[in-house]
This record gives C-alpha cells, structure tokens and sequence, in this order.
C-alpha cells in the first residue's frame, strides 16, 4: 500500500466506495481509505519511492474490485513498459494472496548485479594508483500484510524485508587507507521488520526496523530509489539508511492535505555511522499536499553519536523539500528541490588546540525535468559545503548520501579513492610518527562533498521501454580540494591529493547510459548499461604541476524483481 501513488489511490479509493456491496455506509469506507493512506505518506522518513516529476501518474478508470484500494504493490510506472510475456500492465509480485474482507500478503523477492570497472588513475603524490573492476550481487527478499477491511476501522501494515546478500568483491588495491570503493565486502542485511497501526485519520502508530527516507535523499536515503523510467538518473544504489523506530503520526487532513509525524529511531547503519559508532536521534516531519501535483515539507532531527572512544557528536538537522507538476502543451514540466542545514558541535576529529568542532554545514539539489514523450531533458544541480582545514576548530564539509548518486566516476571513485588513500597516509608511522585521531572519517566513500555541479542531460526513448540517456557534468570545488597529509608537510598551505596546490575546477565528466524495463507476467526485468569519461582539470594536479590524465568508466546492471 505504501507505494501507491496518492493521487491513483484516492481516484480507486473515492471510485469504489461507491459500488462497495454490504457496507454501513460509503462514509465508512471513506474512512478506511484515508487511514490506508496516511499511514503510508505521514511517515515521511520512510516512504517509498514517490513516481519522478517528469513523469506524473495518468488517470485511470475506476478499479471494478473494491479491494483494489488495498492492493500493496506498486501501482503502474510513470512511463508504460512492453509486456514481453502476460497481460500484466504494473508490477505484482508473483507470490500473493487475498482473502478475508481485502486482506492481502504478498512476498516480493528481487536479484540484482552490477559489475564496473574504471581505469587506474593516481591517488597520491608517491604515484600509487586505483582502478580496476568490481561486482556487486543482491537478492533482496520480503513479505507485506495488509489487513483491508477485516479489523475497520483499523487498518494494520505489517512489512519486512531482508536483503540475505548485498555488498561488494573487489581486488584489495594493496593500498593502507580506509574507505576505497567497492572495499565493503558481502554482508546479509535486515532493512524492514514493523508494523503500523492506523485508525482513520487521527493516528497512526508504527514501531519496528525500517528504512529512512526524506525529500530526494540527500541526508535520509533509504536505497530504493534509484532509476526510474524519465529520471535519466546514473543510480544504482545498494544498502541505505536504516533505523529502529518508534513514530506516531496524524493526517492528512485540512485543506492544505497536512500530515504530521513525531518519533524517535536508533540507527541501525548510514553513512555516517562507522563501525563501533552508535547514534540515536528525535525527529519530526511535516507534509503539506500530500496527493497533489504540488507538495512539499519539513524534516528537524536531533543527533547524538558516539564512537568507541566514546567521543560525541550532536547536530540538528533542518531539511526542507519541494516539488511540483505543470501540464505543458504537449509535455509535461517537473521541478523539485532539497535543502539541509547541519548544526552543532563534536568532539570527532578532535586536535589539542581544539577537543571540541562546530558543524555548520549545507547542501542541497534542484531538478528540472521536460518530458515530451519521445525526447526529455534533466538538469540536476547539487550544492555541498567543503572544509579546506580539518585543523580548525570548524567542521564545514556536508557529505550528500552515496545513494544519491551523481554521475559514474568524479565523485563514486576518484574523490572516494583519493580521500581513502589520504587517510592511509596522513596515519603512515614511517611518515607522520604519531597519527591524528579519527582519520577514517576523511573517507567519502563516495559521498559528493565540497561542490558546486551542473549535471544536463538529454532523454530519448526510441523503443517501448528503452530510455538513453547522458550528457556532461561540470563540478567547481567551493574551497581548495585538500589532503590531510600533504597540507600538514607543507606547514598548512592547502595542498591536494597529488602533492601540489589544488585549484578551484574538479572538470568535466561526459556520462551517457541506457537502460531498458519490461514486464514478464507481472514481474520486471530492467537492464542497464553506462559508461563515461572524466576530464580532470586544476583541482587535480600533481607535484610536476601537470594535470591527472583522463578517467574511464563503465558498468552493466540488470534487476529482476519477482
């Protein structure tokens, strides 16, 4: 249920109640179909992928099955996909069940595998190169128990979901460092086991392990939304945000569609929290619009971390989102925006001079997308705050989640190399004695970081579920790309990763991918290929002042979820 569209299940919703044989009365039914919905959007953190602006949900005719309005799988895509096999038009996992009065269990399963490579590039001023080929295999396995009707006024969802193998195989690059791409290994991963509660629209309880989601997945990114049919997006993403939670929520309601949750989780993992870490955190959300071609809302938590040293961390977090649909003659125009403010204080990274940091940093996105049938355009921009001294007593560098990925090869494998082999050395004993504490948070590990990027793409479908796709990424640094090591020799001039001055130009990366999605008697078939080549620019320049040579790229992808 969660992953209906809202605007598809009030049109079933509103159609059926009318038609429902038995019932008290359609205003009851009406109840049951708004307490169904809020439960799924007012709990913002969690929710599932919402269809792109580019591609909004069409209208459809009335459902002749008034349990319809129950159904918990996805609801069909924003772009129509060949049936190769069945009269399927939407995605239904291929075990289900439906009895009792809308009662519905299905169990959902997908295997999913990535193999890329990129060619070997420098990471430090001693020439030692990264590159080489990686595979990332995952078969993710579930089961979704909706109640319907059966318990009225009562609506219960009860979810979980396992992914029994994620992860990566890679060659160890024989580098001391922490954090290099592709180096996390296989591991087995529980993402859901909760259940929630609803009683119309007044509350809704939820408790139990979940994914956390928020906006477009800048700082909660729960590793589900990755391309979709009009995204023209270079995502593939594995793992996500994953918190046990308590959360009690309410709507939506008043004219502004308004749906409000409070609640608190014990992070499970993110890409903050590192191995020994433990973090828990407050949070509150609020969604205006919800169901509508325009909505938006508000995220606030409070953090606290520690490590194993028991050193801490505690931030605020503000997180405001946006997005709209606008009919255009002939096409249709999207916009969306994200925007997060980190603040506060920790005691990570600590030196003598300063045991205590301030954190204040920012990030954000915007998106425009023109989509014409045939042809489209995308134009993502993303916005993150750098830190050019990790020796003052400010912590300035906004980390965007890795599951938000832009592009294939600046920031997923050079960045993340560079800033993995720089922890390496900055903790060298042979080469700076006594090592600074916390050195394995220098690692992006993918993450995008210290930027301003301009991402345009150009969309095209020539086939029924064939979409390609690229164009080029321009990235500025907003302060000197710096390494730890090499800044700290040369007595705290900002010196990069290859040993000389970094100057203000990341490059310029031409991206370009295609990717196919089709429908087999219900289940989904997507396969995907991608490629792109990185032209460095001063950022990236090494002691004998020439620039790093060019970086290439590629990968093949294929899910298939039954």
């Amino acid at each position: 249920m969660d992953r209906l569209s809202t605007s598809r299940y009030w049109h079933r919703c509103s159609a059926a109640s009318s038609r429902r044989a038995g019932l008290r009365s359609r205003g009851a039914f009406t109840l049951l179909c708004s307490a169904t919905l809020a439960a799924s959007v007012a709990a913002a953190t969690s929710a599932r992928a919402e269809e792109p602006p580019s591609r909004p949900a069409v209208g459809h005719e009335p459902a002749a099955d008034p349990c319809a309005v129950f159904d918990a799988s996805e609801g069909p895509r924003p772009a129509s996909s060949p049936r190769l096999t069945g009269d399927a038009t939407a995605y239904e996992p291929l075990v289900h069940a439906a009895f009792g009065r809308c009662m519905k269990l299905e169990l959902p399963a997908s295997i999913a595998g990535r193999v890329e490579s990129v060619s070997h590039f420098p990471v430090d001023r001693y020439g030692n190169t990264f590159g080489g080929p990686s595979a990332s295999p995952q078969l993710r396995l579930g089961a979704r128990f909706i109640s319907g009707m059966q318990w009225a006024p009562i609506v219960v969802l009860a979810e979980t979901e396992f992914d029994l193998l994620t992860g990566y195989v890679a060659k160890d690059p024989g580098l001391a460092g922490d954090g290099f791409p592709a180096s996390q290994g296989l591991t087995i991963q529980l993402r859901k086991l909760h259940a929630r509660a609803s009683l119309g629209r007044l509350v809704h309880l939820d408790l139990g392990a979940q994914t956390n989601h928020f906006g477009m997945g800048l700082v909660s990114n729960d590793g589900a939304h990755g391309w979709e049919p009009g995204s023209a997006s270079f995502s593939d993403p594995r793992g996500g945000d994953r918190v046990l939670r308590a959360q009690l929520s309410t709507g939506p309601g008043t004219p502004l569609s308004l749906a409000v949750a409070l609640g608190a989780d014990k992070v499970i993992g993110d890409d903050a929290l590192l191995p020994g870490d433990s973090a828990r955190q407050l949070f509150g959300a609020v969604l205006a619009g919800v169901g509508k071609p325009t909505s938006g809302g508000a995220y606030v938590a409070r953090r606290h971390q520690e490590n194993a040293r028991g050193r801490t961390t505690d931030v605020t977090i503000l997180d405001l989102t946006g997005k709209t649909t606008l009919p255009l003659t002939g096409a249709v125009l999207g916009l969306e925006t994200e925007w997060a403010l980190i603040t506060g204080t920790t005691q990570l990274g600590a030196t003598v001079d300063h045991p205590e940091h301030d954190v204040l940093q920012l990030g954000g996105a915007a998106r425009v997308s023109l989509d014409a049938g045939a042809v489209g355009t995308v134009i993502d921009f993303l916005y993150a705050s750098g830190d050019q001294n990790p020796y003052d007593d400010d912590q300035n560098a906004f980390l965007v989640d890795p599951n938000y990925e832009f592009g294939l090869l600046l920031f997923r494998q050079v960045i993340a190399a560079q800033s993995a082999r720089g922890a390496g050395t900055a903790a060298d004993p042979q080469l700076v004695g006594v090592a600074p504490e916390d050195l394995e948070r220098l690692a992006t590990r993918g993450s995008v970081t210290n930027t301003v990027a301009l991402f345009p793409k150009l969309l095209v479908r020539p086939l029924a579920g064939l979409e390609a796709y690229g164009g080029p990424l321009f990235a500025l640094a907003n302060v000197p790309y710096t390494d730890v090591f090499n800044t700290e020799i040369t007595g705290g001039s900002p010196r990069g990763p290859l040993g000389a001055p970094a100057g203000p130009t990341f490059g310029v990366e031409f991206d370009g991918g295609v990717r196919y999605r089709a429908l087999l008697s219900g289940s989904e078939l997507t396969l995907g290929l991608e490629g792109g080549v990185l032209s460095p620019s001063s950022a990236f320049r090494e002691l004998d002042g020439a620039t790093m040579g060019s970086v290439y790229g590629g990968r093949a992808m294929a899910r298939y979820r039954l």
